[in-house]
């Protein structure tokens, strides 16, 4: 009987610790929260400028930040400076080459491409060319219509023939 309020001590004690523990697993860390944010933003971004693109087919340059605003009602401007993010549109036979890119966080490309739906137009710069990593899709390096840093998160879609 003595033993009795240890035992009921070590057995509360316990519960909390098992209960905290099992919270920590399920809740997402602070870098996934930010990772999947970045990716997000990426494609919010990469969305205003399909939809500039879509209004003004005959483009070519770059598409400012305060140009993209109207076009995506999840784009932030802020996304442009915290992630080096820029756009080029050239022209392509017929068509334009539009690349979206920016300096992601480690581990956003596989958020990115989870958020995309493994889209095949989404890769890695490696300078003057990129590869997708989609999954199931040929890796040969493509080449860029701009100089993107090498590392950066890229999307590069051709319009037209």
């Amino acid at each position: 009987m003595r033993y009795m309020a240890l035992l009921v001590l070590a057995l509360l004690t316990s519960t909390l610790a098992y209960q905290k523990a099992t919270l920590q697993a399920i809740q997402p860390s602070a870098q996934t929260v930010s990772v999947n944010a970045a990716a997000a933003q990426f494609l919010s971004y990469r969305s205003a400028v399909m939809a500039y693109m879509t209004a003004n087919p005959t483009f070519t340059g770059t598409i400012q930040p305060n140009q993209l605003s109207a076009y995506s009602p999840q784009y932030s401007s802020a996304f442009v400076s915290t992630y080096a993010a820029g756009n080029a549109v050239t022209v392509s036979g017929t068509g334009r080459l539009i690349t979206a890119y920016a300096a992601l966080p480690t581990g956003a490309l596989q958020a990115v491409l989870l958020q995309s739906g493994n889209d095949a137009s989404i890769g890695l710069s490696s300078g003057t060319t990129w590869t997708t990593d989609a999954n199931g899709v040929n890796t040969t390096p493509e080449p860029l219509n701009v100089a993107v840093t090498a590392g950066d998160v890229v999307s590069v879609v051709k319009t037209g023939n």
